[in-house]
């Protein structure tokens, strides 16, 4: 039976206090859902809230050097302007620690950061605005040792259990030779026997 409205709300209230998420609602100018939804496209992403968590942790993984960089003239213009879009993030507890920190690099509110944030990184343009959206690609790479101690490990399990015996040609001749002459002697179940 499919769960009624204040159901789903309950469960979705849980899992956002299990997960300590924060609802957050930024008041951003106008064109800045647009300048967002031009960024989710040059990288892939169709979830505005995904795009904003992944610039959020670029930002604050580079640095206050390259918020500055990135969206200074975007934090000192606009100071007057009416914010009447509104962008909402459901964000975890290290995603609003680090906004936090953002915001505390250039002391202002998050919606006005978020908003600094998306122009200044859509001013870069597609090539490089797009790596600040882009979600991390993990490089695996195999240290020599475990590749050392892997190899020394699967020698040690081949040699207890070789698997698959080695059959010689004149063995599968012998067994051939047996069964033809003692076919009589295989005892077949009743069922198989009539048909």
């Amino acid at each position: 039976m499919a769960l009624t409205q204040q159901q789903r709300d309950e469960k979705r209230r849980a899992k956002a206090e299990r997960l300590q998420e924060e609802d957050l609602r930024l008041k951003v100018r106008p064109g800045t859902k647009q300048a967002l939804l031009e960024l989710m496209e040059w990288a892939g992403i169709e979830e505005q809230g995904e795009a904003m968590t992944l610039m959020i942790h670029h930002i604050e993984a580079l640095g206050h050097h390259a918020l500055f960089r990135i969206a200074r003239h975007e934090i000192e213009a606009h100071r007057d302007v009416v914010r009447s879009e509104v962008l909402r993030l459901n964000a975890r507890l290290r995603t609003s620690q680090h906004l936090a920190a953002i915001c505390g690099w250039a002391d202002l509110n998050p919606g006005r950061m978020m908003e600094a944030l998306i122009h200044g990184v859509h001013a870069l343009g597609e090539r490089h605005g797009a790596k600040f959206i882009t979600p991390p690609r993990h490089e695996i790479s195999i240290s020599p040792r475990l590749a050392l101690a892997f190899d020394r490990k699967s020698m040690l399990m081949i040699q207890q259990d070789p698997g698959d015996e080695i059959i010689c040609p004149d063995q599968v001749n012998q067994s051939r030779q047996y069964f033809s002459t003692n076919r009589s002697a295989i005892s077949l179940p009743a069922s198989t026997a009539s048909s």
